[in-house]
């Protein structure tokens, strides 16, 4: 338990790193082998405050040299992994995603990036944030915040006479610590994932292990087998039965950093597992984990980008690839920085701290405002991932509370769907020279009486808010001619298991009830429309693309990439197949109520198409974006004529009457 160079540990490492690596290359076995970042915190814990009780024990520390031995150790390999993904994300990430990339990069450096990802990411596990290149770097800001805080507190700590007391407050912060996690994960999992409040803990138990392990006895070689299978157990059970819905870290953390602390301790004396541990092939990478960890998911993550899906073969590859340039990185980056380019603190701080986050901060900002250069895929392109990156426009009239004048012609309620078609209704009542007020609020069908309940953050969460927004719209009806119904109709259907509507005569949190509540309060809406003497309108909602398929288009773009954007128009039949069945119903009870269906123009001959005439409609998998919801307007003026004009062709008396409410 002596500091200095322990060959066990590297195995430590390599297991730690092949958890990480073999779980994000999608190898699905390994559900828990996100913990491998656990064992690595656990480790540096244990060998920085081993390294600085040393010098505190000798009156030797100096932040100064403490900072200076992290920013060699860490620095160097960053940057040239950094600098590599920056030139790839040149060439293949669209605009918006290469600022957000370029940003990261910064962040990263300076050590916060976890606060970033936690802002902007809806949860470490999240399929979006599979191409975030550097993702992983939340790991490295929670370590180097541990190593701000950490020297600073242990200098106090040593300032105390009594070792007792010393070891009893640093065990008394452990546990408080644990406490916490516990807590914050269950109150905020999608935060405490990535802030080192819910990780010091684990750092504490290397930490711990590292002022008292030379104090305890040597264990004999049975007991020495026994703790050390013990440890390796509890990492690899761990590794196999985690799952990212089982809220983490939290008290979840426990198991695998209790099993690296008795690998630590019990595995540097000989058993079978220290010889395990000390194979050369896994000492080797366990040398090669930092560069490792850093290379790996920026070859995944672009991989994924570029073809949309990372498979076993890919996986594999990446694999490969990512060790090899571990290596490379490792023998001509790391080592040389760290035992031969040796520089005074001022230019070693200014060659590899200084310097390289104000140039990184200048090409952030640079590309920040040349809205990360579109230009560089050609002039078509451009207008391509201008139409991508198009947010829903806003078409809010105010409409005081005060008085019962009128407000609009048209009235576009709902949520967020109904906000991505406030663009394709608003080209349509211009036309018909006519005035649109929409009211939305995510998540929040325009339906009364409606209380939607969804899994967030591990919990079943309700938004009695939406009731409330819903009545104060229901108020306001007779202030306008129409009133047109939008939303993510097929939401209950496609999420059964995480999002459900409730009312007050069905409150139950399953599938009937929720498809009990929304039928009648489809119903009760539709009746009130008509009794203030509104005319009632149906937008039938766009299919949610199968497979991330919203991102063909952007792949596109890339030469290597030229399969076609379009799914079965099956997968509309099976996403909106029970609301349609509702909407059928409606149009028997209700004869004013008029339906509006773009899938007419979004599916044809058999397919649905992500894109109108070569123009990317969606922006994510189910909302639509602005260019494209715009263009989807012009072109059903263009095929069906206006809803709202009396002068209206065949085909769009059909949508907008046809009582069995499939409009083609």
């Amino acid at each position: 338990m002596q500091q200095g160079y322990l060959p066990h540990l590297d195995g430590l490492r390599a297991i730690a790193v092949g958890l990480v690596v073999l779980f994000h290359a999608g190898y699905t076995t390994l559900s828990g082998g996100f913990i491998g970042v656990d064992v690595f915190f656990v480790l540096s814990g244990f060998l920085i405050t081993g390294q600085l009780a040393k010098n505190l024990d000798k009156g030797q520390f100096s932040f100064s040299q403490f900072y200076l031995r992290r920013v060699r150790r860490l620095a160097p390999a960053y940057l040239a992994v950094a600098l590599a993904s920056l030139v790839a994300a040149l060439f293949i990430m669209l605009p918006e995603d290469l600022i957000y990339h370029a940003r990261l990069t910064v962040l990263a450096l300076v050590s916060l990036s976890n606060f970033y990802l936690s802002n902007t990411t809806g949860g470490y596990f999240e399929s979006d944030t599979d191409e975030i290149a550097l993702l992983h770097t939340w790991s490295l800001s929670v370590e180097e915040q541990y190593y701000l805080l950490w020297p600073a507190m242990l200098l106090l700590l040593w300032k105390l006479q009594s070792p007792r007391l010393r070891l009893g407050l640093i065990g008394a912060l452990l546990v408080v610590s644990v406490l916490f996690s516990g807590w914050y994960t269950s109150a905020d999992p999608s935060r405490a994932y990535y802030l080192l409040p819910a990780r010091f803990h684990e750092l504490l138990i290397g930490a711990l292990l590292a002022l008292v392990g030379h104090r305890l006895p040597t264990p004999s070689r049975p007991l020495r087998e026994l703790l050390c299978w013990g440890g390796l157990a509890l990492i690899i059970q761990a590794g196999f039965t985690l799952a990212a819905d089982q809220g983490f870290p939290g008290y979840q953390a426990l198991a695998p950093c209790l099993g690296t602390a008795l690998l630590i301790y019990a595995g540097n004396e000989p058993s079978s597992v220290h010889y395990l541990l000390t194979r050369r092939v896994m000492v080797w990478l366990g040398m090669l984990s930092y560069s490792l960890y850093l290379w790996h998911w920026p070859v995944f993550s672009f991989a994924r980008y570029a073809t949309g899906e990372l498979t076993p073969w890919m996986g594999a590859a990446g694999i490969a690839l990512a060790i090899a340039l571990s290596h490379l990185t490792w023998r001509f980056v790391e080592q040389p920085f760290r035992f031969r380019w040796l520089f005074t603190p001022r230019k070693t701080f200014a060659v590899l701290f200084f310097g390289p986050a104000l140039a990184l901060t200048v090409v952030a900002g640079v590309l920040d405002a040349g809205d990360g250069f579109m230009g560089r895929f050609g002039k078509e392109a451009e207008q391509a991932i201008r139409a991508m990156e198009s947010t829903p426009g806003k078409h809010r009239i105010a409409c005081p509370d005060d008085t019962d004048k009128p407000c609009a012609d048209i009235l576009l309620a709902g949520d967020s769907h109904a906000e991505h078609f406030g663009d394709f209704l608003s080209v349509i009542a211009a036309d018909a020279g006519l005035t649109l007020n929409t009211v939305q609020r995510p998540g929040c069908p325009a339906l009364p009486g409606l209380t939607p309940t969804y899994l967030k953050d591990g919990a079943l969460k309700p938004d009695p808010k939406c009731v409330k927004h819903n009545a104060r719209l229901y108020r306001q009806l007779h202030r306008y001619d129409y009133v047109v119904l939008a939303g993510y109709w097929a939401l209950a259907d496609m999420k059964a298991d995480r999002y459900f509507f409730t009312s007050e005569h069905w409150p139950e949190l399953d599938a009937p009830s929720t498809q009990a509540a929304l039928a009648a309060a489809f119903h009760e809406g539709i009746q009130r429309i008509v009794d203030a003497g509104a005319i009632p309108v149906i937008i039938q909602d766009n299919p949610t693309a199968p497979d991330q398929l919203f991102e063909c288009s952007r792949r596109k773009l890339l030469p290597f990439y030229d399969a076609p954007c379009t799914f079965s128009d099956s997968v509309l039949t099976q996403q909106q197949g029970t609301r349609r069945a509702l909407f059928a119903e409606l149009a028997d009870a209700f004869p004013s109520l008029q339906f509006i269906d773009p899938n007419a123009l979004i599916c044809a001959d058999g397919t649905c198409t992500t894109e109108l005439d070569g123009l990317p409609i969606y922006r994510d998998d189910d909302h639509l974006n602005r260019m494209g919801s715009e263009y989807l307007g012009q072109r059903y003026l263009e095929v069906f004529g206006n809803p709202f004009s009396p002068a209206r062709t065949p085909e769009s008396r059909q949508q907008t009457t046809d009582n069995s409410g499939l409009a083609p």
